[in-house]
């Protein structure tokens, strides 16, 4: 049963942040004053948020082969569709930057917009790379795995030291900049060809994989800095004590030739993640007590690693533990949207998409 320690929160709400990026101060300047007019001017700032998010999973699910095929084939025949994961992405970026300011157009700032924003931003942190890793083999399974699980610690330190100072800092190389190297990078798969950055490089390693370093070096270079200032190095150990199981597996399956086996063990991680980094905010936010620990999760480890490593199992076991720390995973994110949902409603009255109703707030007919 969730605690929350201080009922009101939601109605202290406060934002501040400083923003450092220089991309972001480019976009603010000629970009987002002209695309901002396209924007109905009653949309919810929420919705714009949900409307982006689309891009961001169509360019994952394009690039992760869950569209056309693996892009090893479909990306070498029509090296263009990589270009469209670069446009779904750069349509997610601009969202992500309209939405503030939608909010601040209609006068709808509140706990549950930034909850949104960042609760969908902590899914897409992950899938971004994970996408880019699975459209080239060549790329070692556990650079993909190891950069899955850098990307969950760096959202959740960053996260805990909003929670901690009140403040969302971005530095001058922050998640705008990762998004823009993201899509210029699609984009030079489709100017340069996907036999281009297959090729051996330096050493005689990939040009694709030296590339694709760059992410876990970064997100190495954010828990480095973010570190100190998080603070509970015991809740850090119990978030890995959870999370690690799903690494070790994901690995384990993957080397035993397993289906899908990097795919799934990376969404289950990038999930985990979330869910940790979601009860972060909902502490700060709505005044949720932060317990850490997740029973749950420990569960589905315990399941997994059975179901790959217990002699004498069927062979449909591993499929069926796979399938159901899936489904737990899923349901526990949305319990957890519609927790927070719900407490930022009852409290403040104000829902998903706007204010309530009064009458729906006390319960009566509508």
């Amino acid at each position: 049963m969730e605690r929350y320690y201080d009922p009101e929160r939601p109605r202290k709400y406060s934002y501040k942040s400083v923003n450092n990026s220089v991309i972001n101060a480019f976009y603010k300047r000629y970009w987002l004053p002209f695309v901002i007019k396209l924007v109905p001017e009653r949309m919810s700032a929420n919705l714009v948020s949900i409307v982006g998010d689309f891009g961001a999973w169509g360019a994952f699910l394009l690039l992760a082969g869950l569209v056309v095929g693996p892009m090893s084939v479909a990306g070498r025949q029509r090296p263009w569709l990589f270009g469209v994961a670069a446009l779904c992405l750069f349509f997610y970026h601009t969202m992500d930057n309209l939405d503030g300011m939608q909010a601040r157009r209609t006068e709808s700032s509140g706990p549950l917009g930034e909850f949104v924003d960042h609760w969908f931003d902590a899914f897409n942190a992950f899938l971004v790379p994970l996408g880019l890793g699975l459209a080239f083999p060549v790329i070692p399974p556990l650079l993909v795995a190891l950069t899955t699980l850098l990307c969950g610690l760096a959202g959740w330190l960053s996260l805990r030291t909003t929670r901690n100072t009140g403040v969302l800092v971005f530095g001058k190389f922050s998640s705008e900049e990762a998004l823009l190297i993201s899509y210029l990078f699609c984009l030079s798969f489709w100017i340069l060809g996907y036999d281009f950055w297959t090729a051996p490089g330096p050493f005689g390693v990939p040009r694709v994989v030296i590339a694709y370093s760059i992410a876990p070096i970064a997100f190495l270079a954010s828990i480095a800095t973010t570190f100190k200032s998080a603070g509970r190095p015991d809740f850090l150990a119990i978030m890995l004590s959870c999370i690690l199981p799903i690494f070790g597996w994901t690995l384990l399956a993957e080397w035993r030739g397993e289906p899908y086996a990097l795919l799934i063990g990376c969404l289950l991680m990038g999930f985990s993640g979330a869910r940790f980094a979601g009860d972060v905010m909902r502490d700060r936010l709505v005044g949720l007590e932060y317990r850490g620990f997740y029973p749950d999760i420990l569960a589905i480890d315990a399941l997994l690693l059975a179901g790959e490593l217990l002699p004498g199992l069927p062979p449909w076991a591993s499929a069926a533990s796979v399938a159901l720390a899936l489904v737990w995973t899923f349901c526990a994110l949305a319990l957890q949207f519609g927790r927070t949902v719900a407490r930022v409603r009852e409290t403040t009255g104000v829902g998903l998409f706007g204010p309530v109703r009064e009458v729906e707030i006390e319960g009566g007919d509508a």
